[in-house]
């Protein structure tokens, strides 16, 4: 066997380990993710929809924020991507009316992230409208105001829908996150943020992959 041609053959196997790792590395269905029923998305053409279900009370939710965050800007061009406040007894509808009064006065910037950072970092349970109003008074938000867009129809219709979304999405728990209204992934599947973050990845990029061979 000539040197030439043992070169070429190590570098063929080479190349088949690296394919293979690579194949190794990446997310599997049942265990990294899972497929669930389709669900209607709201993502524009060209772009692919992702929606975290969380609750303001979840310490996991609290820690995964700023992975979201990063995540997010790195998609900004791609993704569509939509908060849901995920609901199972009372206290979560009432977070779930917070996040939607913030959202309907336009002050997610503002709230969304300081509001988490009161329950977990100050110890602050916020399970009851004086309690919330205080807050958002100390943020420089006028209560009055906050208080009417919370008792409003239009919040109230929207934390039916996130009832409605909780059960239609089928999750056991928070934080969770529906890539393109068809695939489900949480940490408790994924092992780790960082992880997760990168299933998200492949998973909007195998979803523009296929929206793109439909339309050809």
């Amino acid at each position: 066997m000539t040197r030439t041609l043992t070169r070429l053959l190590t570098l063929v196997a080479l190349s088949s380990l690296l394919a293979l790792g690579a194949k190794a590395n990446e997310p599997a269905e049942g265990i990294d993710y899972q497929v669930i029923d389709p669900v209607p998305t709201q993502a524009e053409a060209g772009r692919v929809e992702v929606v975290e279900l969380f609750w303001y009370g979840c310490p996991h939710c609290y820690n995964f924020e700023p992975h979201v965050h990063q995540w997010k800007e790195r998609h900004a061009d791609n993704v569509t991507f939509r908060y849901i406040p995920a609901v199972f007894n009372d206290l979560w509808a009432f977070h779930a009316r917070v996040f939607y009064a913030a959202e309907a006065l336009d002050l997610l910037d503002t709230l969304h992230t300081p509001f988490f950072h009161a329950i977990h970092a100050q110890g602050r349970r916020m399970a009851d409208e004086r309690s919330v109003l205080r807050f958002v008074e100390q943020q420089g938000v006028d209560p009055a105001r906050f208080r009417a867009a919370m008792i409003s129809d239009e919040v109230t219709a929207k934390v039916r829908e996130a009832i409605q979304m909780t059960r239609e999405y089928r999750i056991e728990g928070v934080p969770a996150v529906v890539v393109d209204g068809r695939h489900l992934v949480s940490p408790s599947m994924s092992g780790s943020f960082e992880r997760m973050v990168g299933v998200m990845d492949y998973l909007v990029e195998r979803a523009a992959q296929e929206t793109t061979a439909s339309r050809q």
